[in-house]
């Protein structure tokens, strides 16, 4: 006795076995929403990404690092919860160098310039999925007719 297999029975199979993760969907259209599509960026990738309690057991003293690199630009930030789902960021770009650092998400934008040395903070950004866009501002003190900026961004990840 065969048994026809249809795509149907295909489909339950897996959604019995092996569902799909909940959030997955909002996720992925977060993410597109937040590309830009007309910009050339040089993808960034995670090298490590580390949660770390300050000492207590509340949820506002934990504080997450996340290392991004790319070919001639890596990215560091320390997050700290400030309770209420808003977070600081405090970030470092290497090698130092004066940028400025975009974090992109659904509901807008928060920014920052770093110094000389790479270092750059970002107060007050919601918790939630983001994307972190750096544009290098070279010496803007030259005058120049290049009007060409070196951009790198990252993946989505979670704030």
């Amino acid at each position: 006795m065969t048994h026809d297999v249809t795509y149907d029975d295909l489909a339950t199979m897996w959604a019995t076995r092996d569902p799909m993760p909940e959030g997955v969907v909002e996720k992925a259209l977060v993410s597109i929403a937040m590309e830009d599509l007309d910009a050339e960026y040089e993808l960034m990738h995670l090298v490590e990404r580390r949660r770390e309690l300050a000492g207590t057991r509340r949820d506002n003293d934990e504080t997450l690092t996340i290392v991004f690199s790319g070919s001639t630009c890596s990215l560091m930030m320390r997050v700290s919860s400030l309770g209420d789902g808003v977070r600081r960021v405090d970030g470092w770009v290497s090698p130092p160098r004066r940028v400025r650092v975009t974090m992109k998400q659904e509901a807008g934008e928060h920014a920052a310039e770093s110094d000389g040395k790479g270092r750059f903070e970002i107060e007050r950004v919601p918790g939630g999925f983001s994307r972190a866009v750096i544009t290098d501002l070279g010496d803007v003190d030259a005058e120049s007719d290049d009007d060409s900026q070196s951009l790198f961004a990252t993946p989505t990840f979670e704030l």
